[in-house]
């Protein structure tokens, strides 16, 4: 049974929809990435198979139970969400940051527990975030702030994880620490992974399966080898590339256009 079943959703905001028809079935412990143009729908459709939007119709089914049906603390359960980078607001430590992660399946003022405190300790170990946990975000680089917000998010101790861009504004060093923790989530503690992106190289070289959207419709579906084709990259982001195979992993790789070729769009 799929860990997530999308069918028929389409979502957006008071000016409208912004995904249409989107029909998506995410099997238990697979990494999928999301990808398309800016405006394409990609963290609208993060947030709305979480129930985050107001404007949604049709059915997202996770675990065998509706997601719209679902309590918050039963949806906190089985959906842990990763937002996109922020500047952080409050200077909350690292370490409160990921406690946070555990409040969702608490009742209100209940305090932390010893199965709380290992849950978090296991997330700081995990994504290496042990050794700064007693700083604020404010002191952190921006990859040592995502690895907060994963560890966060496996504080959570839920079967799927949610990303929502997690390599913007990254420097390539911390994109692929960040999705080496996750890919190791998933190998190694069964995760499945979720990850709306916008750089299709990185996506490739760590999901099984790309889900391309264009105008909030879904163009491209399949392995990376299957779907990350110059027709496909032409068609859905209006761009002339050349795809190749990387030299180490084989994977289809684009290499951006020439002085002899032109980018269009």
């Amino acid at each position: 049974m799929s860990i997530l079943d999308v069918r028929g959703l389409s979502a957006g905001y008071e000016g409208g929809d912004v995904i249409h028809d989107v029909s998506l079935a995410v099997e238990p412990g697979e990494f999928v990435a999301i990808l398309g143009r800016n405006g394409s729908g990609k963290s609208t459709l993060i947030k709305a198979v979480q129930n985050l939007l107001d404007s949604v119709r049709g059915t997202v089914v996770c675990g065998g139970e509706s997601v719209f049906r679902m309590g918050p603390r039963r949806l906190a359960s089985m959906i842990a969400y990763v937002p996109q980078l922020a500047e952080p607001i409050f200077e909350y430590t690292a370490g409160e940051i990921v406690l946070m992660g555990r409040f969702a399946r608490q009742g209100r003022f209940e305090r932390a527990s010893g199965e709380d405190e290992a849950a978090v300790a296991e997330a700081l170990r995990l994504t290496e975030v042990g050794s700064f946990g007693g700083k604020r975000l404010s002191q952190l680089s921006g990859g040592e702030r995502q690895r907060v917000f994963i560890a966060r998010a496996l504080a959570q101790d839920t079967p799927l994880l949610l990303l929502d861009e997690p390599s913007l504004h990254l420097d390539i060093s911390y994109q692929a620490e960040v999705y080496g923790i996750l890919k190791d989530l998933q190998r190694r503690r069964g995760k499945t992974i979720i990850a709306a992106e916008h750089n299709i190289n990185l996506a490739a070289s760590y999901a099984e399966r790309l889900v391309f959207l264009k105008d909030g419709a879904v163009a491209a579906e399949g392995t990376p080898a299957a779907t990350v084709t110059a027709a496909n990259i032409l068609a859905i982001f209006g761009a002339d590339v050349d795809i190749r195979g990387n030299a180490r992993t084989g994977l289809p790789e684009i290499s951006l256009a020439g002085p002899d070729k032109k980018a269009l769009g």
